[in-house]
């Protein structure tokens, strides 16, 4: 798991994060009750709050009904702009 996020990938993480933090607070979750109602670890939960882990998608559908969200929720604010350097590479 050495793999590098790219500028993409890790605003993608801050957001999910910034989501995760906000929407828990908002049900009144600690990381644990989360984790927990998730079926997930803490550690891993702390790891997506801590901009660590970028989570696979059964995991944010996951993290989403333990907030009481839907999915897109969670991922609102993200989206994935193509880089026109590699777009001209792979011509």
């Amino acid at each position: 798991m050495g793999h590098k996020k790219g500028p993409q990938a890790a605003e993608a993480s801050r957001i999910l994060a910034r989501n995760l933090v906000a929407l828990r607070g908002r049900v009144g979750l600690s990381q644990e009750a989360t984790a927990e109602r998730a079926g997930l670890h803490r550690g891993e939960v702390a790891l997506i709050e801590a901009k660590k882990r970028l989570p696979r998608l059964d995991t944010i559908i996951k993290l989403a009904g333990a907030v009481e969200v839907q999915p897109c929720e969670l991922l609102a604010g993200m989206a994935w702009n193509l880089d026109p350097a590699a777009e001209e590479g792979s011509k």
